[in-house]
This record gives C-alpha cells, structure tokens and sequence, in this order.
C-alpha cells in the first residue's frame, strides 16, 4: 500500500502496477484464489449482439466460483482517471455486461441465465464496490441488440469521485474494504454450481 501512496505523488510516469499488486493481494487476503473459487488474469470477455462481436474487454482481474463473478476491472493511477467516463464507471458497466455475456457462452445451450456480478474500482487506495443483478430476459434482447430492460448497477459506498470510497489508508476503511470481500466470498461460496468456465 505504502508503493501506491508515493506513486500517487509522481507527475509523470504514472505506474499502475502498483495498484495491481494491492488489488492481487487484496484478493489473495480474502481467499478469493482458494476452490472452488479461482483469480483469472487478464481474462478477455466479449460482448456478442446479432452474432458479431461488438466490445472486447480485458479484464485484469475476475474471481469466478463456476456460476456467478466478481470482476475486478479498474484499477488505475488516480491521476489517470477523469470524471467525463464517471471515474471509470462507463468502463466498468461494459466489463460487467461484456464478463456475463462470455459467461453465457461458456453454459452447454448458451441459454441467457440470471446472473449476479460484483465489482470492485480501485483508485490509489479508494476502494468502491459494485453489484449487478442480471436477469435472463435482458440477455436475450442483448442478443438481437439494445436491450429495452433496466439494469440498475448498486455502488457502495454512494459517492463517486477520485478520493470517495472506502480508503485502505484509513483502519476503518482497511476493514469495511476485507469485511465486503468475505461477504462476498461468501455470497459466490452459497450460490456455487458446476459451471465450466467463467470469464
């Protein structure tokens, strides 16, 4: 954590490694790499409509049990995030739609499914939280195009901004950041199935 705050301090050259590394061992703290459950790097998710890829997403970071994931998408450098693409949500919702998308495709019937997906932005060390619930019929109008179901994307906690969320500098936001990841941990545990892949 220390190697993020000072690299939050250069002007230039800004190195988002760093973040990764926090955000690998955060997981890793929260057994989000222990089975059933697996961390997928760099794992490349699309979003198909009419039969042709339309997005492609590289996703740094999804913990999949076989059903249900938590994709970790952003985790960036503070000084490379504005606030035209929402401090990065824009990116984070067509991860969340690209990631459940691919999830379909990897069932035996590609038959659309309820799925639930969370998410996690990492600025520097502000740590937001994420939670979809997507249902079946949505998939299937994404299939033939722009989908006219909702899908409402939960933020915890509510502002956002650059320095908003919970601060892992801080003990208490060190804690609420670990408690929400074993809640989560837990949640993926309760609704594991047997699933072949995941994005």
């Amino acid at each position: 954590m220390r190697d993020v705050v000072e690299n939050e301090r250069i002007a230039t050259g800004t190195d988002e490694s760093k973040t990764d590394t926090l955000v690998d061992d955060l997981l890793r703290i929260a057994d989000l790499n222990v089975w059933p459950l697996k961390i997928l790097n760099h794992s490349l998710s699309r979003i198909i409509i009419e039969e042709k890829p339309y997005v492609s997403a590289d996703l740094e970071f999804v913990v999949a049990n076989r059903k249900l994931n938590m994709v970790t998408v952003e985790d960036k450098h503070i000084k490379n995030i504005y606030s035209p693409s929402g401090f990065g949500e824009t990116q984070i919702a067509a991860n969340i739609i690209a990631c459940g998308d691919e999830n379909i495709r990897a069932t035996d019937d590609e038959e659309p499914i309820d799925e639930t997906i969370f998410a996690m932005r990492v600025l520097s060390t502000y740590v937001t939280f994420y939670k979809a619930e997507i249902s079946a019929s949505y998939w299937a109008e994404l299939r033939r195009g722009l989908p006219k179901t909702e899908v409402i994307v939960k933020r915890w906690p509510g502002a956002n901004a650059k320095r908003k969320g919970l601060d892992l500098v801080e003990p208490n936001g060190r804690k609420a950041v670990l408690d929400a990841l074993a809640n989560i941990r837990e949640f993926l545990l309760r609704h594991e199935q047997h699933w072949p892949h995941q994005c």
